[in-house]
């Protein structure tokens, strides 16, 4: 049944049309985009868990479930990394999709939060949650405060739980951490060997043409992330970059 948070997607598309932004962003460890590349979609964890696919736990699974948003697709139109000069949190992987998935029969509509839900206070009205109409939102979206702009997520409910990744995923970004670690009795790279990994997947997928960056492959002195990779114990950088779980 539809709410007054559902909102019309292709509104919100003309909106971020005019703010310049041309992507929708998801970020996630390597194990989980490897289980949305191997089945060519973004998925809810609901539907995730339901279908006994791999993902990789996040701090925010057991609020999302109280909250009423597992079998969300969470998107953004921030690339947070670049945005911060930090690491995200939910991963190390980026898929960027084209606006235009706004505009596809497949969306029928969206809710926008007002911050990031783990941040809501289960007490509170859904109106401190959520947008209710799209003029609020443009009136307060991109107009200088980035840390507002980050908690504004894009939160597709209606979908099944799935959105395909064909025809709009236009780039995969993954982040080098700048570390060597012991791969096959030898010193190598992780960037390196994750990036293996995902260029099989994205060949073997159909995805030979999306376009493949890797951030920061040479010193970047104005991001953090590399001192961030540096301090994670071995279990949380086994975490984000572990491609065989």
């Amino acid at each position: 049944m539809k709410s007054k948070y559902d909102l019309d997607p292709k509104e919100l598309f003309k909106i971020l049309t005019k703010k310049k932004i041309k992507f929708l962003y998801h970020a996630n460890t390597i194990s989980t985009s490897k289980t949305f590349l191997n089945n060519k979609s973004l998925f809810s964890r609901k539907y995730i868990e339901d279908n006994k696919l791999f993902q990789t736990k996040q701090y925010s699974d057991e609020k999302d479930k109280k909250i009423g948003v597992w079998d969300g697709i969470f998107l953004d139109a921030i690339d947070i990394h670049e945005e911060f000069n930090r690491a995200n949190l939910y991963g190390p992987f980026l898929f960027s999709l084209d606006l235009k998935l706004l505009e596809s029969e497949h969306v029928k509509t969206v809710k926008i939060t007002k911050k990031n839900p783990v941040h809501w206070a289960l007490t509170e009205s859904n109106d401190n949650w959520y947008y209710s109409d799209l003029k609020e939102f443009n009136e307060n979206y991109k107009i200088g405060n980035k840390r507002k702009d980050v908690g504004s997520m894009f939160i597709f409910e209606d979908i099944d739980g799935v959105i395909p990744l064909a025809p709009y995923l236009k780039r995969i970004t993954l982040d080098n951490p700048n570390l060597y670690v012991s791969y096959n009795n030898k010193d190598k790279l992780l960037s390196n060997i994750v990036k293996e990994e995902i260029d099989e997947l994205l060949n073997k997928n159909g995805f030979e043409g999306v376009e493949k960056v890797l951030r920061h492959k040479f010193s970047n002195i104005t991001c953090s992330c590399w001192r961030e990779y540096k301090r994670l114990r071995r279990t949380e950088l086994k975490k984000l970059f572990h491609v065989n779980p």
